[in-house]
């Protein structure tokens, strides 16, 4: 049986164990924040959006998808994309509703067209989902209660030419790779909680460290927008549409056990989706209830409300496979690179000289690699790959919080220092090696542990030790 051990992290953002690995996927200080600060930031996209129009991102261990969510509500926040219809010739077979000119009211309520109805199952939410795809609250106001309050949108509309959007130029290319296939399924359902919603937090795993670092303050810098779940989950369905046939996964999204990491507009709209009881069809009713959704949501009037169905110019490829053989098929080259796989002790694979070697043909001259491992290993095999190697540091907390890698070494901000590279000549510098990428991670780690066992290297612990009675010596100097 399939299950999931959920936390809420001290930003609000859901982090998960993995009992395989015996380890956690995301920090206890953030989910959000850690993508944003280990991943995004560094990748400093405001600059490289000034000289250049499109990217094309490559998320090795997806996950749950925070660095690919954080990535597109960076962009969004930054106005350097946005929800717009630019070709609404190009979207029109998926975008309209057949002729119908079903009205969507500013409070969410809508004509009823038949009487079919999909419950939440959960007691903390009153959310009824109508065949005709729309939500109905009980805590809002009636549509027959207030004629004011009920401005009426018609689904021909919804793409008017007289929106508020500016048009979009930029063309984004997001492939994510994940061995887990239910993860996929999961990421767009998790929800931002606050800070009184750790009290849900059961850690049902033995893992005392991690309760105890859940005490810390609560602290929310980074708020994402609703915008990105409604497109990873529109994307998750239509190129994963096997999700509807997952029992395990359904059964682990409805359980009373997790209901409040979900968010249940979305467990509400799978159900209608998978049940299809709307007459005008499978995506005419997805199309009209995310547009329902994002406008209570993020606007206020129609003339803010933007397109949160389509992005023209961005593209989104969740794959479920192992990386190693994803990207030796893969004909792109990526201008950006998250790799934020397991720690390199549990998961070798994706952390070797070939590996490296493999993501080097796949790089871009002015790209960069970015992961959260200070690992020497890691570094090591990253230069025997013909990677420039540097760190990545965290000005909020004034700590080196990880490793970049790219070809042109101008876009290193901060460099090895000589510690780094002495850790990179010691023992702990010998990488992982698995020449055919083929290798399981059993067989990967037993072999680097023969290899550091018979070598003639100085071992770190030795080193560490000379170099801080070196640096002691020269400080008293």
């Amino acid at each position: 049986m399939y299950e999931i051990h959920p936390y809420f992290t001290n930003d609000g953002s859901v982090g998960l164990f993995s009992p395989e690995a015996d380890d956690i996927y995301h920090s206890t200080y953030g989910a959000l924040a850690e993508a944003y600060e280990k991943f995004v930031i560094p990748a400093d996209l405001e600059k490289y959006f000034q000289n250049n129009t499109q990217i094309k991102v490559l998320d090795i261990c997806f996950g749950i998808g925070y660095n690919t969510k954080s990535f597109l509500n960076f962009l969004l926040e930054k106005n350097i994309i946005n929800f717009q219809n630019k070709n609404q010739k190009k979207q029109k077979k998926f975008l309209t509703l057949k002729q119908n000119n079903a009205t969507i009211y500013t409070n969410n309520t809508v004509k009823q067209i038949c009487n079919d109805k999909l419950y939440s199952n959960n007691t903390n939410y009153n959310d009824e989902v109508y065949g005709n795809n729309i939500i109905m609250e009980t805590h809002e106001k009636n549509v027959h209660e207030s004629a004011t309050n009920n401005e009426a949108l018609y689904s021909n509309n919804i793409l008017a030419e007289n929106s508020a959007c500016k048009a979009q130029n930029n063309k984004i290319f997001i492939k994510a790779i994940d061995t887990d296939a239910k993860l996929f399924y999961f990421s767009p359902f998790f929800r931002q909680g606050l800070e009184k919603d750790k009290k849900y937090n059961n850690i049902d795993f033995n893992y005392e460290k991690i309760n105890k670092l859940l005490k810390n303050d609560f602290s929310q810098k980074y708020k994402l927008k609703n915008d990105v779940n409604l497109f990873i989950f529109k994307n998750i369905i239509e190129k994963l549409p096997e999700i509807f046939d997952d029992i395990e996964f359904e059964e682990n999204l409805t359980s009373k056990k997790y209901f409040a990491f979900f968010d249940h507009r979305f467990i509400a709209l799978y159900k209608l989706l998978k049940n299809n009881q709307c007459k005008y069809g499978f995506y005419a009713s997805l199309n009209t209830f995310l547009h329902n959704i994002y406008y209570r949501y993020i606007s206020n009037r129609y003339k803010k409300a933007l397109n949160a169905l389509c992005m023209n110019d961005l593209i989104f490829e969740p794959e479920v496979n192992d990386a190693r053989v994803s990207i030796k098929n893969d004909k792109n080259i990526y201008n950006l690179i998250f790799l934020d796989a397991f720690t390199p002790a549990k998961c070798p694979a994706l952390w070797s000289l070939e590996f490296f070697k493999l993501l080097f043909e796949h790089l871009d001259e002015d790209g960069m690699i970015l992961t959260y491992s200070n690992s020497a290993a890691v570094r090591n095999a990253m230069i025997n790959a013909g990677f420039f190697v540097g760190k990545i540091y965290n000005e909020k907390i004034n700590k080196f919080t990880g490793t970049i890698a790219v070809k042109n070494k101008s876009l290193i901000k901060y460099e090895l220092s000589e510690y780094d590279l002495g850790l990179i000549n010691s023992r702990a510098g010998i990488f992982y090696r698995d020449e055919n990428l083929d290798l399981v991670n059993e067989a990967i780690i037993k072999a680097h542990e023969n290899e550091v066992k018979t070598s003639d290297k100085i071992s770190s612990s030795k080193f560490i030790k000379a170099y801080k009675k070196q640096k002691l010596n020269i400080d008293r100097c």
